[in-house]
């Protein structure tokens, strides 16, 4: 065994041994799991932008990937044509330059592959299909109905999952993850839940098995012995009379008992349970190890095959601990290395400091795959992007000059650290007494503490790189003029409105009484909670985290409030994010109450008439201490417009320019970072990163072989 060098060998020294999978040598103990990423919806085939993606994690030194998961079968569909096709003979020459291109940074990939069974939609793709299922039920999906399949129709799934094996094999893949969890087709078929069946494939743990166990033997005789093959299940259905934890390691035990499998990965959740499969920030860390370390030790009783957890396992120490305790053989972290890619790397090479830590956020990731979008991240705004905006795009300035960036906000630092990075000489002020402008209320708001990762990241990797940073510093236009910067960025944020206007009533422009004392906006709220009085109704044109979480932030300081919304369910926008249904169950047990498709008419003293969307006609006129508005921003631009003709350079971006979700402003800061908010070649024109073909090998810097 070759002895620690690196300080992160030092540290780290279980997750940098290297871990051995049937007939390949995983190069240290963390990976990426399989994650859905909208790259493949013209043709659902491997394109470069997977290839890129993938390639950018491997040359940051992850240990294994496995692919986003593939359909086998033409009656497989998932939400829409956002996932790759993995039956179609097209597949082996394109996933072999993805294989490629990963096994050139040295890293190991598998190949994924799924049947959707119930949770696709039946008119995703270009016709109309039959859903699959184990029996005729509806799914919690997309509340379509699946067919219970015939004994037929469950061995011609087996076969195609073969051929897509063997097709992957062909490919150089490093192995294949059959897809048992999540509530797709062969996790129904090992639920209780789902699977009502009466013949030998149902009513007992040896029959839910069994069709599994068909597939499992279907694949590992088209592969051969010397192929690894793994399956992904799940440790908890999460659901009311689903499977947990001790009946799901009796079943998993049954399917390693087999000797067919590799390597068993464990999750947890269904789509009844959707969050769990992908926990947003409300989840508390490490929260399923317990149940995976129990799993290993069960699993440990029959087989030697090693066992991946996850379950929101953020921190490199706890994960070094769980590897070092036996609890597991490889953990997960998936969001953690979309986030960064290079944080294996940064990890090994002890440059922690400047790792950007994924904020569980949920916001650019899977609610942009939910919208239809491909994934990206908020906190990296090259992910999904890398061949234009991957590590090995930063060129430096042709011409190095003296910047300066006035706003410390999220976009301010970004713009800031990317000019730095091109060799630029970088002043940022702020005029408060900290960077990260809202961000630092955000992370106030109930279970949202992670949002302070993004300025406590940007702001280490500020100081490392030498940008002058300089705090409690107002600048006026004259002041900024005469700094003679080669080029201004202002980055100066947004105001707070209280004019309670709502795009459903666009002819009112201010409803009469919020002018009052007693009305607050949410940043007020934050800022001095000691303003508010002690029965609240807030009012919410967000229909997310800003109001909702606002509402508990008050809640648990002891005050009544309710909720008024123009929406037809209370904070519809956390269904794309998932964290809708934890944060129903806090809000609800803490008392929240609230109406629905309703605004306010006018506020006078303690009084709001409110009144119903759809009627026009009053509704009830409730009674509160204080009322909170929680309807957007205008933007802070009155020195952008006092520059206007003075300075030449000058740019403005983030709220500053127009008020808008995270990942848009901190995508423009590094867009101004990179010199490229005025250029026209700033577009991502639709198809563009998915053709096939480029040289991904010159263009990351691969070695020659």
């Amino acid at each position: 065994m070759t002895q620690p060098t690196t300080p992160g060998e030092l540290r780290y020294p279980s997750i940098f041994t290297p871990l051995k999978i049937g007939n390949i040598t995983i190069r240290n103990r963390l990976m990426q799991t399989a994650h859905a990423k909208g790259f493949a919806s013209a043709e659902g085939l491997t394109n470069d932008r997977d290839i890129h993606y993938q390639a950018e994690r491997a040359k940051g030194g992850i240990g294994l990937i496995v692919t986003g998961a593939r359909h086998v079968h033409p009656n497989s569909t998932g939400p829409n044509r956002s996932l790759a096709r993995g039956n179609r003979d097209e597949m082996i020459e394109r996933d072999a330059e993805m294989v490629k291109a990963v096994h050139a940074f040295g890293g190991r990939i598998i190949a994924q592959l799924i049947h959707f069974g119930p949770q696709g939609r039946s008119g995703a793709l270009d016709d109309y299909r039959v859903l699959w299922g184990p029996s005729t039920m509806k799914s919690p999906a997309y509340n379509e109905w699946a067919k219970e399949m015939t004994k037929a129709e469950m061995d011609e799934v087996s076969d195609y999952f073969a051929e897509t094996a063997l097709k992957s094999k062909a490919a150089g893949f490093d192995g294949v993850e059959l897809h048992y969890s999540h509530g797709y087709l062969h996790q129904q078929f090992l639920s209780f839940v789902y699977n009502k069946r009466t013949d030998e494939y149902g009513g007992s743990l040896d029959n839910i098995v069994r069709f599994p166990i068909e597939t499992m033997q279907r694949v590992r005789e088209a592969v051969g012995p010397d192929f690894v093959v793994g399956i992904r299940v799940s440790l908890d259905e999460c659901t009311v009379d689903g499977m947990h934890a001790d009946t799901a390691i009796q079943m998993t035990r049954k399917l390693v008992e087999t000797g067919l499998i590799d390597y068993v990965s464990a999750t947890a959740g269904t789509y009844a349970a959707h969050a769990d499969q992908i926990p947003p920030g409300d989840y508390p860390e490490n929260w399923l190890v317990d149940d995976g370390a129990r799993l290993r030790a069960a699993l440990r009783e029959v087989s030697e095959i090693p066992v991946f957890i996850v379950g929101h396992i953020v921190d490199p120490a706890k994960a070094e601990a769980l590897i070092a305790s036996g609890a597991t053989d490889m953990v997960a972290m998936t969001r953690t290395q979309i986030a960064d890619p290079e944080f294996c790397n940064k990890l090994r090479e002890g440059r922690e400091d400047e790792i950007n830590h994924c904020i569980r956020c949920n916001q650019a990731c899977i609610a942009r795959l939910m919208a239809g979008n491909a994934i990206s991240c908020v906190v990296n705004p090259a992910a999904g992007r890398e061949q234009r905006f991957g590590l090995h795009t930063v060129q430096p300035a042709q011409t190095p000059g003296n910047w300066l960036v006035v706003g410390g906000g999220p976009a301010g630092m970004k713009a800031a650290l990317t000019l730095r990075e091109r060799g630029h000489r970088v002043t940022l002020v702020e005029k408060g007494d900290r960077l990260g402008g809202m961000l630092n209320l955000a992370a106030r708001l109930p279970r949202r503490q992670k949002f302070g990762f993004i300025p406590r990241d940007l702001e280490r990797q500020l100081r490392k790189a030498g940008v002058e940073i300089r705090l409690n510093t107002a600048m006026s236009a004259d002041e900024v003029v005469a700094f003679g910067a080669d080029g201004v960025i202002l980055a100066t944020g947004s105001t707070p409105l209280k004019t309670a206007f709502t795009s459903t009533r666009p002819a009112v422009d201010r409803v009469p009484g919020t002018e009052q004392d007693n009305v607050l906006s949410v940043v007020e709220v934050l800022e001095d909670p000691s303003r508010v009085g002690k029965r609240v109704v807030l009012f919410d044109e967000d229909g997310g985290r800003y109001a909702l979480g606002t509402a508990e932030y008050l809640l648990d300081r002891g005050h009544q409030v309710h909720v008024v919304s123009r929406f037809i369910s209370l904070s519809p926008n956390l269904a794309l994010t998932l964290d809708l249904p934890v944060n129903y169950q806090h809000v609800f047990r803490k008392g929240l109450t609230y109406t629905l498709n309703s605004w306010v008419r006018s506020i006078d003293g303690k009084q709001a008439q409110l009144l119903n969307l759809f009627t026009d006609l009053d509704g009830e006129c409730l009674e509160a201490d204080t009322f909170i508005i929680a309807a957007g921003h205008s933007p802070h631009d009155a020195l952008y417009h006092a520059l206007q003709g003075r300075v030449e350079n000058l740019h403005c971006i983030g709220d500053a320019r127009l008020p808008r979700p995270l990942q848009d402003t901190i995508y423009e800061g590094m867009l101004a970072g990179r010199e490229l908010l005025d250029d026209p070649k700033r577009f991502i024109e639709q198809g563009e990163l998915e053709g096939f073909g480029a040289d991904w090998r010159s263009a990351m810097g691969a070695p020659a072989h």
